[in-house]
């Protein structure tokens, strides 16, 4: 009877943490500046947080490329506990921008502005 309970405690904590960071990975479309300056500002400190993972992944030797598990996992973590406007951009950005650090500023905020007018109208 105890291995069924320990059983079905391990089965729910391991469906209930990927969908505990499903949900903080949910945009707060509110959270979003609708200013380009301010979304520009938050941009910077989204790309120095992945610059910062893309370092922290080479130097522990797990970074193959730019969008490797090592870095999306490192990143999102930050970003996760970062401030809600941050969070906010970060999860707002398309997938392939949200870890290239070689994105286009102004294609990134058109991006994300043309998002939080859809989903706040």
């Amino acid at each position: 009877m105890k291995r069924i309970v320990l059983s079905g405690l391990a089965a729910a904590i391991l469906f209930a943490a990927p969908m505990a960071a499903q949900a903080q990975d949910e945009v707060n479309w509110q959270a979003l500046p609708a200013e380009r300056e301010a979304l520009a500002a938050l941009d910077n400190e989204q790309n120095r947080a992945l610059r910062a993972s893309v370092r922290h992944c080479i130097s522990i030797g797990q970074a193959r490329g730019r969008n490797s598990t090592c870095v999306i996992l490192d990143l999102d973590r930050t970003m996760r506990q970062s401030g809600e406007a941050l969070r906010a951009y970060h999860f707002a950005l398309p997938r392939p921008m949200r870890y290239d650090e070689n994105r286009g500023r102004e294609a990134a905020i058109d991006r994300v502005l043309a998002a939080r007018e859809k989903h706040t109208d």
